[in-house]
This record gives structure tokens, sequence and C-alpha cells, in this order.
């Protein structure tokens, strides 16, 4: 029976549906496209370095040089780590202006000032690093579990890029790291139908082409994460079942803590930066304690 804590499964796959709906929203992508040359020139430019040049290379690599490798690694590793690594600031610049803008298209208003301290704080940005890197972790760790890990990593990866997706306009929206993470776990069946496109489409991939293909893709769905509007995971809204129906009925919780061993790989880390005396430990700490006390 449905309760305070659950709602039906045909609910939760009402939110689902809706999440994946949410992010297929392709004719208005391509319309606020057209609209603004803004992001024109910002997915123009990530389009030719992570479709162009960084996909190509690959595949230009692999044809020619299946076999050749040089101390020990392929062509492909070997030039594909750098450019990675490379790209991931690279694309930050062009992805914050898709976001940026489509977020001012959305609201109608510019981008709040107080936010922008929030990304621009050191403390901040290593607390941030820190849960791509663990939640990654986490992910690649489930798939070790008997049976149904490769199915709970999928189900988290899906998960972890809707997260992608919606960080820039929860930024705007002057949110903490908690706030978002516990938003996330309440509206888990639909930020599972978000991040499925995505996630079918790089999943499967190697480490480098996943890398590319997301890049490559990702924009427009910032575009849509700002027209995206999550429905409420609440049973205030829902018809409780009652008599026999009640006994029958399979119910799903509202809410999911799967950020909770990544929160605790987050302490972890953060423990051993105090124990080593790391730059602006202290501000971290502060950092994850000031936003669990504005989330209380």
């Amino acid at each position: 029976m449905a309760t305070i804590a659950n709602s039906s499964a045909s609910q939760h796959w009402n939110y689902f549906l809706n999440g994946l709906e949410q992010a297929s929203n392709w004719p208005k992508t391509f319309i606020l496209f057209y609209t603004s040359s803004s992001i024109q020139k910002a997915m123009l430019t990530t389009f030719l370095l992570n479709g162009v040049i960084f996909l190509g290379g690959q595949v230009f690599l692999e044809t020619l040089y299946p076999q050749s490798s040089l101390f020990g690694c392929s062509y492909v590793s070997l030039l594909g780590f750098p450019a990675y690594i490379a790209l991931l600031v690279i694309n930050g610049k062009f992805f914050s202006k898709v976001a940026e803008k489509s977020y001012q298209i959305q609201s109608s208003q510019q981008k709040q000032k107080n936010t922008t301290s929030v990304v621009e704080t050191m403390a901040s940005t290593i607390f941030t690093i820190i849960l791509y890197i663990n939640s990654g972790i986490f992910a690649a760790l489930l798939v070790k579990i008997p049976f149904i890990g490769l199915i709970l990593s999928f189900l988290m990866n899906c998960i972890i890029t809707s997260y992608y997706c919606f960080e820039y306009q929860w930024i705007y929206k002057g949110w903490n790291i908690e706030k978002r993470l516990a938003y996330m776990e309440k509206h888990w069946a639909y930020f599972v139908g978000f991040g499925l496109p995505v996630t079918v489409v790089t999943f499967f991939l190697s480490f480098l082409r996943s890398g590319a293909v997301f890049s490559l893709i990702y924009p427009c769905f910032i575009i849509m994460s700002m027209m995206a509007a999550p429905k409420a995971t609440t049973t205030y809204s829902q018809t409780l079942a009652s008599g026999a129906n009640a006994q029958s009925e399979w119910t799903l919780p509202n809410s999911i803590p799967f950020f909770y061993p990544v929160r605790k790989m987050n302490d972890f880390v953060i423990l051993v930066v105090r124990l080593l005396g790391g730059v602006h430990a202290d501000s971290i700490v502060s950092e994850k304690k000031l936003a669990s006390l504005k989330q209380e």
C-alpha cells in the first residue's frame, strides 16, 4: 500500500517516463540552438573539438595503426588520455556558455550574482571534483557485484549523467551540493529516465570514446535540463489504495539514498586530506558542513 515513504510502482514508472520524455525534447533544443548565436558558436566549437578532432583522431589511429604501440601503450591511449584531460578544461568554458545562455532564455533574467561564488571558491570546486571521482569509482565497483552488478552500474550512471546535466541549473539557483544530491534521491525515478538516453549511447563504449561522445552530445542535454521540471514524488497528490487493491499493490520508495556510499567515500577522502595537511583542507570540511546545515 502506498504510504508517505512509498508510492506505487506505476507512479514511479510515470516519473521515469516523464524524465525520459524531457530528455528527448529535441524540437525545442533545436529551436533554442537556431535562435541563439552564442549557443551556436559554443556547440559548433565543442562538435569540432570532440567530434572531429578527438573522436575522429581515435578512429583514424585505430584504422591506420591498429597494432602499433610505443612503450607498451597503443597510439590511441598514448595520445588520447592527454587530449581527454586537456579537453576537460577546454570543454568547460563552452559548456558554461551554453548553460548560461539557456538559463537566461528560460528564466528571462540574468544569472544571479550570488551563485557564482559557489563555483568560484576553491573549496567548492575541490569538493565537486571529489564527488565526481567517487561517483565514478562507485559506479565502476557496482559492476563487480555478481548477476546484477552491470544493471546497478548502468542505473547509477543514469543518475550521475543526470547530475551532470542539471548541475548548471542548480548552481544558478544557488543550490549547495547536499541539496542537489538530496533532491536527486527524492526524484530518483525521474533522473534515471532523464539520464537514460546518454547512458545508453556511452555506457558500452571504451573510456575514451565514451568521453568523446558524451562531450559531443552533452550541450544538448544541458539545454533540455534547463527546460525540464521533475514531477513531485509525494503521496499528497495520489489516491491511496484500499481494500483488496492495497494488498496487491507493488510500491517503491519515494527516496533512495544512492549517494550514501559516495558521501562516505567523500568523507574518507577529506579525512585523508586533513591528515596529510592538504591545502585548504579545513575550508573543504567547512564547505561540506555548511551544505549540511543549509540542507537541514
